[in-house]
């Protein structure tokens, strides 16, 4: 009888072990769900503020561009990012070039 007994606790033992895992992993599923969706959300506001930070920057050089007065350090920024734009257009326009030769 005891024999029995202790196959018993063990069965139930099983069958307690096999529900909680099965919550856990339905509950491993409704996480990864959740994860997902926070990722696209993460990304859908990765976009957005990069498309903010474009018009910002477009709108600081349009400014700039205008003749707005402005302080000598912004000027001097302004400059030193348009040079660089140019210089990397330059570079483009010859690596097209280039290629055209080729």
């Amino acid at each position: 009888m005891a024999l029995e007994q202790y196959i018993q606790r063990i069965d139930d033992k099983l069958h307690l072990l096999l529900k909680k895992l099965q919550q856990v992993q339905a509950e491993n599923v409704l996480l990864k769900e959740q994860l997902q969706a926070q990722e696209e959300t993460l990304a859908a506001r990765d976009e957005t503020i990069e498309a903010l930070e474009n018009k910002l920057h477009l709108a600081k050089m349009a400014v700039a561009t205008q003749g707005t007065p402005s302080s000598r350090e912004d000027d001097e920024e302004f400059r030193k990012e348009m040079r660089t734009k140019i210089n990397d257009y330059i570079k483009e326009i010859d690596r097209c070039i280039a290629l055209l030769n080729s």
